[in-house]
C-alpha cells in the first residue's frame, strides 16, 4: 500500500510564509513539520528542530525552481546531466531560502563523518576567499555525514531515496547532515555519526534533537539478498532494518523490500534519540514523486531534492 504523510500547516513567524498545499495532506496523522515557501522553492521544516530559532534547516520538495525536461523543478545535482549553470541557479534559491552558503562534501554511501571546525573553515562565511577555499577542500572530502559547530553555514545534500537526518545538539551547538543510503544504514551511520559527536563534543543522545526527511519505503523499494546479508552482521543495525515480505500476482516465492526511512529513524532510537526528540516526515520518495525526485521510482535521469541546516551568525544573542 502506498504510503502517504500529512504535514500538519502551522504558523511560526518566520521570513517564509507558511502554506496550505492539498496534495501533502492524507490519512497519515501525527508528521511535525512545518510548511513554508519562497518565491523559487517550497520546503518545510521540522516541528522539534524550529523550536530553537538559532537554527536554519529546510527540506526542499521538487516544486517550483528553474530546471526543465525530466529535472523538471528545484533540481539540486548537476550529477545526473543537468544544466549546470541552472543547478547553480536553483542552489542561489536554496540559498536565498535558508539565508547562508551552501558547504558539501562528496557522499559515496559510506559511514564517514567530517567534522567542520574553525579551523577548518578559516575565514568561512564573512571571507569571501575562505569560503571558496572552504568548499573546494569539502569538494575533495568523501563522507557521508557532516557536522560542523560553525555558525553562518550551511550543511547541504541533494538527496533522490536515501533519508536525509538533520540533527542538533543544543548542549553544545553543533548541527549535522547525514546521507543513509542502504549501505550507510548498513553500516549504522547514524549510530556512528552521534557516537563521534560523542567522542568530539561530549554530545549525549538523548539531548540531540533529530529529523529524518523523505526517504524510499518498503512499498517501493525491492532488495537482493546481499543488502539482507548486509544488515545481518551487526546486532543494532540488524534489530534496527524494516524488511517486508511479499509475494506478487502469480509468483511463489516471496521478494525483499526495506523501508529505508525508518530503518533511519530506528537505528536513531537504538543510539539513544528520544522519540519525543525525533521527527519522521512520514513520506516515500518513491510514492511522492509530485513532490520529491526518486533516482529508483523514477526514469533515468532525475532530479534530486535538497536538504540543508545551519546555524545563524548570531546564535548566542538569539
Amino acid at each position: 500500500m502506498p504510503c502517504r504523510a500529512s504535514l500538519p500547516h502551522q504558523v511560526a513567524g518566520r521570513t517564509a510564509a507558511c502554506y496550505a498545499v492539498a496534495a501533502f495532506t492524507t490519512s497519515n496523522e501525527g508528521n511535525r513539520v512545518i510548511e513554508r515557501q519562497t518565491e523559487h522553492t517550497e520546503y518545510f521544516e521540522f516541528e522539534a528542530l524550529n523550536a530553537f530559532p538559532q537554527i536554519v534547516h529546510a527540506v526542499f520538495t521538487r516544486r517550483r525552481g528553474f530546471s526543465t525536461g525530466p529535472y523538471a523543478g528545484l533540481n539540486g545535482s548537476a550529477t545526473t546531466g543537468d544544466d549546470v549553470a541552472t543547478v547553480r541557479r536553483n542552489r542561489r534559491a536554496v540559498e536565498d531560502a535558508v539565508g547562508l552558503p551552501l558547504i558539501w562534501a562528496k557522499p559515496v554511501h559510506g559511514v564517514r563523518t567530517v567534522f567542520i571546525d574553525r579551523a577548518i573553515a578559516g575565514g568561512a562565511p564573512d571571507d569571501a576567499a575562505s569560503l571558496q577555499r572552504l568548499r573546494e577542500h569539502l569538494r575533495g572530502i568523501e563522507a557521508d555525514a557532516m557536522v560542523t559547530d560553525v555558525p553562518g553555514l550551511a550543511l547541504c545534500w541533494s538527496f533522490g531515496d536515501c533519508a536525509p537526518v538533520l540533527l542538533y545538539d543544543p548542549a553544545h551547538e553543533a548541527v549535522g547532515l547525514i546521507h543513509s543510503g542502504w549501505r550507510g544504514a548498513a553500516g549504522g551511520i547514524v549510530p556512528r555519526t552521534i557516537a563521534a559527536m560523542g567522542e568530539r563534543y561530549g554530545t549525549n543522545p538523548a539531548e540531540v534533537l533529530m529529523g529524518v526527511g523523505p526517504a524510499i519505503g518498503s512499498c517501493c523499494y525491492e532488495v537482493q539478498a546481499n543488502v539482507r546479508y548486509a544488515f545481518a552482521l551487526d546486532p543494532l543495525v540488524r534489530e534496527s532494518a524494516v524488511f517486508v515480505e511479499r509475494t506478487a500476482a502469480g509468483e511463489t516465492k516471496p521478494r525483499s523490500y526495506l523501508d529505508v526511512r525508518t530503518t533511519t529513524s530506528n537505528q536513531a532510537l537504538a543510539a539513544g534519540v528520544l522519540p519525543e526528540h525525533l521527527d519522521d516526515a512520514g513520506i516515500c520518495t518513491g510514492c511522492r514523486t509530485d513532490l520529491f525526485y526518486s533516482h529508483r521510482r523514477e526514469p533515468w535521469p532525475s532530479g534530486r531534492f535538497v536538504v540543508a541546516i545551519g546555524m545563524r551568525s548570531n546564535r548566542r544573542t538569539a
